[in-house]
């Protein structure tokens, strides 16, 4: 688990899947156009999502944290990274439509930020968002995130594909 001033990150497990599959509904229209998962959420899809992250966590491939509050504990989102090398991983962040704009998923990145290399030995994280996406655009800044251009493929949303954007950022 990691903690910060307002968070608790923890890895994604049974426990969250009723917290999950309410901040998906509540979040849905904002989720739709970003996340094919958002299209038909329900509680087997959300059982199903976090079986397979914890096999993530044991394949040493996928690390979901369910982001939560520090101080009413109630899932926030999700925020984690996932391999793409051997020394790179990609990261990822969504947070509750009802929470958006208090800068939860910089806080919750910020952590992971700090986590990644010493407990994967990573040196590198990628990352992509929607071009059209401006809220995980501005993230990805604060985060000291090199914006690269467009990215190379076209990502699948709940309402089909979309343009979207490359970041990196380098790890001492």
């Amino acid at each position: 688990m990691l903690e910060t001033e307002r968070l608790r990150l923890e890895p994604i497990g049974p426990a969250h899947v009723s917290g999950l599959l309410q901040a998906t509904v509540d979040s849905r229209p904002e989720l739709l156009p970003w996340m094919p998962w958002a299209v038909s959420p329900s509680l087997d899809a959300v059982r199903d999502n976090v079986r397979h992250a914890e096999q993530g966590w044991h394949d040493d491939r996928v690390y979901h944290f369910a982001v939560v509050d520090a101080v009413g504990a109630r899932l926030l989102g999700v925020a984690g990274v996932n391999r793409d090398g051997p020394d790179s991983a990609e990261l990822h962040y969504w947070i509750r439509s009802d929470h958006a704009g208090r800068g939860l998923a910089t806080e919750a990145g910020r952590a992971l930020v700090g986590w990644a290399p010493g407990a994967l030995g990573v040196r590198r994280l990628t990352l992509w968002a929607g071009r059209e996406n401006h809220a995980s655009r501005r993230v990805a800044a604060r985060l000291g995130f090199v914006h690269l251009g467009p990215l190379g493929w076209r990502p699948e949303g709940g309402q089909g594909t979309f343009e979207a954007e490359s970041y990196e950022l380098e790890l001492t």
